[in-house]
């Protein structure tokens, strides 16, 4: 996410006071499912199959976001603009098979393409951090395709450094991906 291109005035790496986070609710869950369906789109242009994300499913995610928010298996967070949704976070424990009790993960993070580079995912990250805390973890980790350099620098701009070798191979729509770990303690 480049703050340098910033329109609304606001100084890069200071929040936009414009942007608000609060968690996400039931009726949020369509707004979320446009969301992760833009930015997949746009975001996995050139790295997941064409045909995968055409098929995406504006309605089908939008089932998935209503029972995951009834669920409440991660804590999911929204970013706004006036009523406008920016983006949406979900923080939770880590659901890796080697992660330590105090270890949380940023399960996803996904920004509306119109607002990339406007601070929402920043604004989305310090509310996710600070829920994570507040939780009790003291490091975080999570998952991103290799391939995605855009969210890797951001990533990177946020404090997470790769962590070790620590790496899934998968199949995506016909396509074989690598996701890559990324780990940061959480400031106390």
């Amino acid at each position: 996410m480049n703050d340098a291109a910033r329109t609304d005035g606001s100084q890069p790496g200071q929040p936009d006071p414009s942007i608000a986070v609060r968690p996400a609710q039931p009726a949020d869950a369509r707004a979320i499912a446009a969301i992760h369906v833009r930015a997949w789109r746009e975001g996995y242009r050139d790295i997941l199959p064409a045909e995968l994300l055409r098929r995406m499913s504006i309605a089908r995610r939008e089932l998935h976001w209503r029972q995951a928010l009834r669920e409440r298996a991660a804590e999911t967070l929204v970013a706004e603009s006036g009523r406008r949704m920016l983006g949406w976070i979900a923080v939770g424990k880590s659901r890796d098979a080697d992660a330590a009790p105090s270890s949380g993960e940023l399960w996803a993070i996904n920004v509306d393409p119109p607002a990339w580079g406007r601070g929402a995912g920043r604004a989305l990250w310090r509310a996710g951090e600070e829920h994570l805390r507040w939780t009790g973890f003291r490091d975080v980790t999570l998952w991103v395709l290799a391939d995605n350099a855009r969210a890797r620098r951001f990533y990177a701009a946020l404090g997470f450094d790769v962590d070790g070798d620590r790496q899934k191979l998968f199949e995506q729509g016909g396509a074989k991906v690598v996701e890559i770990r990324m780990r940061r303690a959480l400031r106390t």
